[in-house]
């Protein structure tokens, strides 16, 4: 059975290919998003944020996203029909990659096509292993990964919290104080903070002051929704708590998008008292339900949020090629 989305954009009779494929243009956001929204089997958040103009705006100004030379879109009818993205960080052998096509356009080529352009970008730069996370319950598109020889190599999870959950306040260890957000001022507290507690998590790429402000740049940002934890006058922990302004009321659900404590404030309960505290301003807010990501080797993390009550909802598996 096929959505009226689905036909929105009308495959050909016949196999021959009738794509072509290129780079980024300014203007290419409206199209683009109807694309995402004409594959709702393919699960694409991006940042936490559903699909939406500003959303995509956020990848286009990513310091990572060179639009111009690492974002392609495949076009039919005057029409786009699929997409890739490769994100890369220059001086890392890593990079990362999303491909998608339209249903009514897919088992015609144009998938391993567009492959075939991020594997060659990739070698171009310098990179040396191409990864992408696939939900476990995606079975056509682990086929398709699985297929062209890329491996599992990793794996994260999407946990949840019912908002009619009974959760205990923040009770906060002693010689710290809390505040909020100040746009213009905070920006660099984040970047290092979050450089510091995440160095050793499995893959990780250091954040840069451009991301920071693209979020906080985004609609969906409040600066009430991110909390500090500060000792002597420095940043030592944080949590940032999202609620996603493009969702529907129906689907409203809040994020903690980021918790991390300064190894050096680590063991003394401030992670919790953080969590704890992200959790209680989105359930004033009305959310619907309150989810996050943990990565797959952090069972700390895990641990911890399992305590207060979030449970794992989703898989995300990391599949690799060696270049």
């Amino acid at each position: 059975m096929t959505s009226p989305r689905d036909t929105a954009v009308s495959a050909p009779q016949t196999p021959v290919r009738q794509w072509r494929i290129r780079c980024f243009r300014s203007g290419d956001e409206a199209a683009w998003l109807e694309l995402l929204k004409a594959a709702p089997d393919f699960p694409y958040l991006i940042f936490s944020c559903s699909p939406s103009l500003d959303a995509l705006r956020m990848i286009i100004e990513h310091p990572s996203m060179d639009a111009a030379h690492n974002l392609w879109f495949a076009e039919a009818n005057h029409r786009l029909v699929g997409c890739a993205e490769l994100w890369h960080d220059e001086g890392r052998p890593r990079s990362v990659f999303k491909v998608l096509v339209h249903p009514g356009w897919r088992r015609r080529g144009l998938g391993t096509e567009l492959l075939r352009r991020v594997e060659q970008r990739a070698r171009s730069l310098g990179g040396t292993r191409l990864d992408v996370m696939v939900e476990q319950g995606q079975s056509g598109g682990r086929a398709f990964l699985q297929a062209r020889r890329l491996r599992e190599v990793h794996r994260c999870w999407d946990m949840v919290l019912a908002t009619d959950s009974d959760v205990t306040p923040p009770q906060w260890p002693r010689g710290y104080t809390i505040r909020h957000f100040v746009t213009g001022q905070d920006e660099m507290n984040s970047v290092e903070l979050e450089n510091a507690s995440f160095r050793n998590e499995w893959e990780y790429a250091p954040v840069q002051a451009g991301e920071i402000e693209g979020f906080v740049r985004s609609p969906s940002f409040r600066p009430e929704g991110v909390v500090y934890a500060v000792s002597q006058g420095t940043v030592v922990g944080e949590c940032w708590a999202w609620i996603d302004n493009s969702a529907t009321a129906a689907s409203c659900h809040g994020d903690i998008w980021c918790l991390c404590v300064h190894p050096e404030h680590r063991s003394r309960g401030l992670g919790r008292a953080l969590l704890l505290c992200g959790v209680e301003w989105l359930q004033k807010q009305g959310v619907g339900c309150i989810s996050l990501g943990v990565d797959g080797a952090n069972d700390g993390a895990k641990r911890l949020y399992e305590s207060v009550g979030f449970r794992a909802a989703r898989t995300h598996l990391w599949y690799r090629e060696e270049l």
